[in-house]
């Protein structure tokens, strides 16, 4: 499967991603608004892969490789991840800081919310962003997300949202398979 946009393709992880996929995971500046922090080694990426590689096996989504097309480069992840913790479905979006400021969170958010409605059946997403993340929070409202509440989540002060369908802004992606 892949979903493709006009400059990104979101396909599922491969194993042999692991290390171009440290470039973020690893980068202290990229993940200081991410709840569990930098992986500190190859190792905590292999298994975070590993993890994302199981959900998409037991899901059928999940976080996903982005490669921009103009390059063929891993620029980050993004996806859906069913947090029943939380009790909702989690769209969740992080770049390399190389790639920031381009609008590529926003495709990539925007491709996986038209795909969790429109082909996985989702009816709601949920997201959350620490309220210092304003690069996360103006993602999140361009694609049509509202803001539900503000709590801790998973031990991060956050600000909850969601979508429904008819909230959605922007262009369809396309979903393939392959």
């Amino acid at each position: 499967q892949l979903i493709e946009t006009p400059r990104l393709i979101l396909r599922p992880f491969e194993e042999a991603d692991v290390e171009a996929a440290f470039g973020w995971f690893g980068d202290a500046d990229v993940m200081r608004f991410i709840p569990t922090g930098p992986d500190r080694s190859l190792e905590d990426t292999r298994r975070r892969v590993t993890g994302y590689r199981e959900h998409q096996a037991a899901h059928g989504f999940s976080k996903w490789a982005i490669v921009e097309r103009l390059s063929a480069r891993l620029i980050g992840h993004s996806g859906l991840l069913v947090l029943p913790d939380l009790g909702w479905t989690d769209l969740g979006f992080c770049l390399s800081r190389e790639h920031w400021g381009r609008g590529f969170a926003t495709e990539a958010a925007y491709a996986w919310a038209c795909a969790a409605f429109e082909d996985y059946g989702v009816t709601e997403l949920g997201a959350f962003s620490h309220p210092g993340n304003a690069a996360s929070l103006h993602v999140l409202a361009k694609v049509g997300f509202r803001e539900s509440r503000r709590c801790q989540v998973r031990g991060m002060e956050s600000v909850v949202f969601s979508l429904v369908p008819g909230d959605l802004k922007g262009r369809r992606a396309r979903l393939t398979t392959g």
